[in-house]
């Protein structure tokens, strides 16, 4: 039986069905940890079908070339691979519709959305200091609330008493987290302060973007990879056939899991 695989799942995963489910940081026992930089710990053409959402663009861009084979290495023929990333294209109409209609409080929310993770220095950035500020003024801030939701699907004060839970639940993890991150910085303060201030970064693992890619980018990757019948889609809609678009791309009402910010891209193994 061919396996299902889920690549940089985050805490977004199945158990069943034939899933398998991959995270450099496992949120969960059911997933395992995995270098998805390098060769994946999976058998040559053991998979027909290989997901992966909001992922790539948190691979260094000279990487992702090689990500990208080795999700054909592992795929059946026949094989899908379904990618969820931003869509660079959608952000960029966005920021300037915005704009030209004077809505500058919603624009700059599609800027941190493009530029933030890129650049950020610190855990959270811009975009994390903003969902705070909402989080405590949520009768003031409703217009942005629901749009951050519309672009991201981040339910901001959903999240902020996810945090709290997690903060009382993840203690002895948090500890860990934070000692780790007290080792860094001791590190980091080594280094030449010019160098630090344009060089370093003090994000979490998987917290920035390295890029930002449209579908006429990763067509081409694609293609040079040697899939073929590349093409977009939609989150409730899928050439596999018994997709599970909830909980993977679908939210509980059926809206998209990540926001209108995402496209969606399915390619097959020739």
């Amino acid at each position: 039986m061919l396996n299902k695989i889920n690549l940089g799942c985050g805490n977004i995963y199945l158990t069943e069905d034939g899933w398998t489910n991959y995270d450099y940081s496992p949120s969960h026992s059911s997933v395992q940890r995995a270098n998805l930089f390098g060769p994946l710990p999976i058998q040559d053409e053991s998979a027909e079908l290989v997901y992966s959402s909001h992922f790539l663009e948190h691979i260094p861009y000279d990487l992702v070339q090689g990500f990208l084979s080795e999700c054909y290495r592992i795929l059946a023929p026949g094989g899908i691979l379904r990618l969820v990333l931003p869509d660079l294209e959608e952000l960029c109409q966005s920021y300037l519709l915005h704009r030209k209609n004077n809505e500058h409080d919603l624009a700059k929310v599609v800027l941190l959305e493009m530029i933030d993770q890129c650049v950020r220095r610190q855990s959270g950035g811009q975009l994390g200091q903003l969902y705070s500020r909402l989080g405590t003024l949520s009768s003031q801030n409703k217009k942005i609330i629901e749009f951050i939701h519309y672009r991201t699907g981040e339910d901001i004060l959903a999240s902020a008493q996810e945090r709290s839970k997690s903060r009382n639940i993840n203690f002895l993890r948090s500890m860990r987290t934070r000692l780790e991150q007290a080792w860094i910085r001791l590190v980091v303060s080594l280094l030449p302060k010019a160098f630090r201030s344009q060089n370093v970064s003090l994000a979490a693992v998987g917290e920035r973007h390295h890029w930002l890619w449209d579908f006429h980018q990763l067509h081409k990757l694609l293609a040079e990879t040697g899939f073929a019948s590349i093409a977009r889609c939609k989150a409730d809609i899928s050439s596999f056939v018994g997709f599970p678009f909830y909980p993977h791309d679908l939210d509980k009402t059926g809206a998209p899991r990540k926001g209108a910010e995402s496209m969606y891209i399915e390619a097959q193994k020739r």
